[in-house]
């Protein structure tokens, strides 16, 4: 018999089986340090994109001339990706002006560039409504979950964290320390992140109950306004890990004061 045939037979040798065990405690190390920072980098990633697209908003709208908004949705009745927060960058005229009372209203079932349609000349000539014009945007990994992924609904990495924590370092320095620290949302434990936006986003509403949004306008002289909400003087969106890994993460404050339009995170 072939000396390779009475090797099989005769099964494997404990030093086999140990390098087995040893190959198996590596990936599970492996797989423990990549939760343990996911979470993390795709807060940093958040982070870093939505001022970066906050900022872009403020420069293009005293480039152009025209006001840019800032608007932050999540449809929770998407049929693809429920609950994926998206960050759009807006470029809308005046025309007309949309009033304080109906930012707080608006109806998103047909999509976000037709709830802000505005009057314009279309390309054959003739004046009448167009839809606004998304001119950039950033989608968030915070979703529940998708068709086709048996992951559990935290399996998205990044939530949002109550501004009543004790996990957000307190009073904020001047002039931000003049922005409100509430939500009209509260999270079933306060230091634990939760995936509804409403949750850590001062300036967030929810009208329709199925897609909170918020709105902040960029003017053509370079400040800003918070329209939704009752956050007048500034905005903040508090960011953190959702893994229970990374539960001792220091969590980012986005925050925007208003009229000066300066973005900081904490």
């Amino acid at each position: 018999m072939p000396a390779h045939t009475r090797r099989l037979r005769q099964g494997v040798t404990l030093i086999e089986l140990m390098a087995a065990v040893a190959i198996l405690a590596i990936l599970v190390a492996l797989s423990s340090y990549g939760l343990r920072y996911t979470g993390t980098a795709r807060m940093n990633n958040a982070v870093f994109d939505v001022a970066a697209l906050m900022n872009t908003a403020q420069l293009r709208a005293i480039s152009r001339g025209a006001p840019h908004y800032i608007f932050i949705h999540q449809p929770f009745q998407n049929t693809t990706q429920p609950g994926r927060v998206r960050v759009l960058m807006i470029e809308r005229p005046d025309v007309p002006a949309i009033t304080r009372t109906d930012w707080q209203t608006l109806n998103l079932t047909s999509g976000v560039a037709e709830a802000l349609q505005y009057t314009g000349t279309r390309s054959d000539g003739t004046v009448g409504p167009m839809n606004a014009n998304p001119r950039d945007r950033v989608e968030l990994g915070t979703t529940w979950t998708e068709p086709g992924n048996s992951q559990p609904a935290n399996a998205s990495f990044l939530g949002f964290l109550d501004l009543d924590s004790i996990r957000i370092r307190k009073p904020l320095p001047p002039p931000f320390s003049a922005i409100s620290m509430t939500t009209t949302v509260q999270a079933p434990n306060l230091n634990i992140p939760a995936l509804d936006l409403m949750v850590g986003c001062n300036f967030c509403i929810n009208p329709s109950g199925s897609e909170p949004y918020g709105v902040l306008r960029f003017n053509a002289d370079g400040t800003m306004d918070v329209m939704t909400g009752n956050a007048r003087s500034g905005a903040v969106i508090a960011f953190a890990p959702s893994t229970r890994e990374e539960r001792d993460v220091i969590p980012k404050l986005l925050t925007i004061s208003a009229p000066a339009g300066a973005v900081v995170v904490f």
